[in-house]
């Protein structure tokens, strides 16, 4: 069947989920995103395909039918003759706004999939990172510093250097801190020891 696009109205209670999202976003976030449809308007567009279901605009639907309701009326831009495999590929190429990854679905989604969405995982490795996307934000507010270390030897090596050698810190998976990271080997301080107190300092 060739490809073609239909623009339409459609209420949002009619829109179906069960084609899925391999795109996630917080309470805070949807809320956020609910607010700037109030004060903005819906200024995007919903894709669908042929049988209704959103394949576009996931979480914009969410945020209409939390605070708008069901019979909000959504421009839409139905996708015909288009396979599975390829209203994933179009649902990632359109996820490009706020929220997360669900990483193992999104996994899933492009096994069978031969394109670059210029989506990177192991981006947030440490081993991986470049350090310009840890540099300082301008006006950005940081409570932490954050120092990584890229082997066991580096981060043995800093234990040791601060007298922490069998202190641990846990913080839970899904804690969050605000923090500027600096690599431990490109570190311009040097950790010497007080002589009048045995304390560490350091020194810039």
């Amino acid at each position: 069947m060739e490809k073609r696009t239909e623009v339409c109205k459609m209420r949002a209670g009619d829109l179906k989920t069960g084609f899925g999202n391999p795109r996630k976003i917080s309470k805070k976030k949807l809320d956020e995103l609910a607010d700037s449809l109030e004060m903005l308007g819906d200024f995007g567009i919903y894709l669908i395909d042929e049988h209704d279901n959103i394949i576009g605009g996931n979480q914009r639907l969410k945020a209409v039918l939390r605070r708008f309701g069901p019979d909000t009326m959504l421009d839409c831009k139905r996708l015909i003759g288009y396979t599975e495999a390829e209203l994933r590929a179009i649902n990632i190429k359109d996820n490009t706004h706020a929220g997360e990854w669900d990483l193992d679905l999104l996994a899933d989604w492009t096994a069978d999939l031969n394109m670059s969405f210029g989506i990177d995982p192991a981006a947030e490795s440490p081993q991986e990172r470049n350090i310009k996307m840890m540099e300082l934000m301008r006006y950005e507010k940081y409570d932490y510093v954050m120092i990584v270390c890229r082997n066991e030897i580096d981060y043995l090596q800093l234990t040791r250097a601060l007298g922490i050698d069998d202190a641990k810190v846990l913080v839970a998976k899904k804690r969050k801190i605000r923090a500027r990271a600096v690599w431990y080997d490109d570190m311009k301080a040097q950790i010497v020891k007080k002589p009048e107190d045995g304390k560490k300092n350091y020194d810039l």
